[in-house]
């Protein structure tokens, strides 16, 4: 069987969740006949840790700063007319590395390349095909992203509240295809007092979890002020820092002036199971996601859920059966949906049982592989 080349054009600056869903379905998608080649600039992490991992990879130019709106925020004429003229330069550029690298699809795995991507497809005659890993904001930028839906040859959304996010009338472009993790990797497991000492000062009081980027739309600063009104609660942050370090210092600052020595700052880190065996709680109070990572890995490893219902994460966390969903903008209903979880051991117990039985079953991240390749030969014309 003749393999089926895609290149992945990938923008994003950090290791984030989009970032790890190529890296963790590369190996996956290559023993179902498609390999992914990476273009991506020379100093992103994502090229970096695809090449030790022995991946193909194809130079791009840094992106730099990317924006249609001015310092005040609003439109401004002039910065979309030099985005528009950067897009049709990267269209241009892809179209030739798909020639030279004789890719039968090019993919747009980040938001800024979804319609170079769609672009690159037709000046290059190349299939195209988009993923979408967070919801649309309803703006310019939102109905552009239509428009490079309507472009594309294929459109993949990583949970219906993505899809229901983009213009109606670009919704019927796309499939839904659920994020999935190794469930074989990530298993309930105990873990030794020493690992959780590593994470809290007092590893006999309850402990909470947050693993998400350092941004503001990510809710850590709600956790901070969630947690810090439940006295002897302990919080562990673990994250990368988000495209404003600045996000990060504020957060540190709040976290020392409302918990002190109840909060810990781990950076970011690479042995999420380890962590998720230490916790007791993971809570997420993000604002803008898709369908988290974070979640489906903590369901995974048996450790229960408090999150706020945004985007994707109904669709993986029935309240009071796999997990707590708590209202994001009343800081009281987080803190006590942390208080019940964190203290009521029966509650954990099942919940926990409950969401392993729920990501064994739909969220795997085999089955998440197999029907990316299936629309992926289809899309190339090549048999499944």
């Amino acid at each position: 069987m003749s393999v089926c080349r895609v290149l992945v054009v990938e923008y994003g600056a950090g290791l984030w969740g989009a970032q790890r869903y190529l890296l963790r379905l590369r190996p996956l998608l290559r023993r179902h006949g498609v390999e992914l080649i990476l273009a991506a600039s020379r100093t992103s992490a994502i090229a970096e840790a695809w090449r030790a991992d022995g991946g193909r990879w194809l130079p791009l130019p840094d992106p730099g700063e990317r924006g249609v709106r001015g310092p005040d925020g609003r439109l401004s004429a002039r910065h979309v007319l030099a985005e528009a003229g950067r897009t049709w330069r990267s269209a241009v550029t892809l179209a030739r590395a798909a020639r030279a690298c004789d890719a039968d699809v090019i993919h747009g795995n980040s938001h800024w390349t979804h319609l170079e991507v769609a672009l690159a497809g037709l000046l290059g005659r190349r299939r195209t095909a988009l993923h979408l890993h967070e919801e649309n904001e309803p703006d310019l930028l939102g109905r552009v992203r239509g428009v490079a839906v309507l472009l594309a040859g294929q459109t993949v959304a990583v949970s219906e509240a993505v899809a229901r996010s983009l213009p109606r009338w670009a919704r019927r472009r796309v499939t839904v295809v659920r994020n999935g993790v190794d469930t074989r990797a990530i298993r309930p497991a105990e873990t030794p007092a020493a690992a959780r000492a590593q994470l809290t000062g007092d590893p006999s009081a309850p402990l909470v979890l947050t693993m998400s980027r350092l941004d503001p739309r990510k809710g850590v600063d709600r956790v901070i002020r969630a947690v810090a009104t439940l006295p002897d609660v302990r919080l562990a942050i673990a994250g990368a820092p988000a495209l404003d370090p600045a996000n990060g210092d504020r957060l540190r600052k709040l976290g020392d002036e409302l918990l002190g020595d109840r909060v810990r700052f781990l950076g970011e880190r690479q042995d999420v199971a380890e962590l998720l065996h230490a916790a007791d709680v993971l809570v997420l109070a993000s604002r803008q996601e898709g369908l988290p990572l974070s979640i489906l890995e903590a369901q995974a490893a048996g450790t229960p859920v408090v999150a706020c219902p945004t985007a994707g994460i109904p669709e993986v966390i029935t309240h009071e059966m796999t997990g707590l969903l708590a209202d994001a903008d009343d800081l009281d209903d987080l803190a006590g949906s942390i208080d019940r979880m964190a203290r009521d051991a029966e509650l954990r117990r099942r919940i926990s049982a409950r969401a392993r039985a729920r990501v064994e079953r739909d969220g795997d991240i085999r089955g998440q592989a197999r029907r990316i390749a299936e629309l992926t030969l289809r899309l190339a014309g090549r048999p499944a």
